[in-house]
């Protein structure tokens, strides 16, 4: 898998020079060691920093683009989407899909957690079984754990695990009180509205993952990006639609020698995804210092999270205190110096959507 995760390296590299192709081996074997420090520095700063580190995102967006294309394509031929799952069908796919990705990008402790979720995801779709829940992150967590117990103290693993569970939480709530209004189905199917939900979806996921994860990435690098969540309003769609996908269709086109072509394509989105950070890095305050908290307020927030998350009766607004806590101990605390600020900035994964 080594000598194939490199191949493929070399491949992207022959086709796409800079700081494009070094992104690109990023996204597709995760391989981040050609990226310039210059354009680490500007997605740090405008938030993007998760986009470079293979996470839930992109293990997520690779597997809905197989599962999209396959579901698709049998939708097409009435005689087979009329008489087989191809939901089903499609969800396998995705899952196998996701399965060979997840050692492409070197198995790493986010990846891994986003697989284990689609894996039990799949299972449910094949189950006719709701699949979205707050069981589905504590199995894969779990799993996880069981086999690593020291990963509960990595950035990645608190990073990754407090973004999702926020996210499940929320969207939990959502989805039950959708259920009260009748003529729900009929207004998420009408197609002038699919745009806006989109937009709102993404500011909303976006907003959530920031705030669930601020805690964590203040406690570990002492420091917040202003806009990210402007700059993930712009970078992410460019990476759902057109950098993954194109990704994706290169490896398949490699045996063929065909990955030019889709590879080009690629580098575009991947330039304008570099040129939204670099305008959202410039603006004024884009990356601010801010003071830590002690190891207690990092206990105190995350209990507090989880009573958050994982309750449903108004005693769950109890876990603000761990919040407040939190907030007390880092006024106590004096501000970061530019030691600070180097050692945030050599981190992989500091980004508030590595999920």
């Amino acid at each position: 898998m080594e000598r194939l995760r490199y191949a493929i390296a070399e491949r992207i590299r022959a086709a796409l020079t800079g700081e494009r192709g070094a992104v690109a081996v990023a996204l597709i074997t995760g391989f981040r060691e050609g990226i310039p420090e210059s354009v680490e520095q500007n997605m740090r700063d405008s938030g993007l920093a998760h986009l470079l580190a293979i996470s839930g995102l992109h293990v997520g967006l690779v597997a809905g683009t197989v599962f999209l294309l396959v579901r698709g394509g049998c939708a097409l031929v009435p005689a087979i989407a009329l008489r087989w799952p191809i939901k089903k069908w499609a969800a396998v796919s995705a899952a196998a899909v996701a399965f060979g990705y997840l050692f492409l990008a070197g198995a790493t402790e986010p990846t891994q957690r986003a697989f284990l979720m689609l894996l039990i995801t799949v299972i449910g779709i094949c189950l006719d079984r709701g699949s979205i829940s707050m069981r589905l992150v504590a199995w894969a967590a779990l799993f996880i754990l069981l086999l690593s117990p020291e990963s509960l103290l990595s950035v990645s693993f608190q990073l990754s695990f407090a973004a999702v569970t926020a996210l499940v939480a929320v969207y939990e709530t959502i989805t039950a009180r959708r259920e009260w209004a009748a003529n729900e189905p009929a207004r998420v199917q009408s197609a002038g509205s699919r745009f806006p939900r989109y937009a709102l979806q993404l500011g909303l996921s976006s907003m959530i993952a920031t705030l669930a994860t601020a805690p964590f990435a203040l406690y570990h690098f002492n420091r917040v990006a202003g806009y990210g969540l402007l700059a993930n309003l712009a970078a992410v769609p460019l990476t759902a639609f057109v950098i993954m996908p194109l990704g994706l269709l290169a490896v398949f086109l490699m045996p063929l020698g065909l990955e030019a072509g889709p590879l080009y394509l690629m580098g575009q989105g991947i330039g304008a995804v570099l040129w939204v950070a670099r305008q959202v890095a410039s603006l004024p305050g884009a990356a601010t210092l801010v003071p830590a908290f002690p190891h207690w307020g990092l206990v105190a927030v995350t209990l507090g999270g989880l009573w958050l998350c994982i309750w449903r009766g108004p005693w769950r607004w109890l876990g603000l205190a761990g919040f407040a806590a939190a907030a007390v101990a880092s006024l106590r605390r004096r501000h970061p110096t530019s030691s600070s600020r180097k050692t945030g900035a050599s981190s992989q994964c500091a980004g508030p959507m590595s999920v």
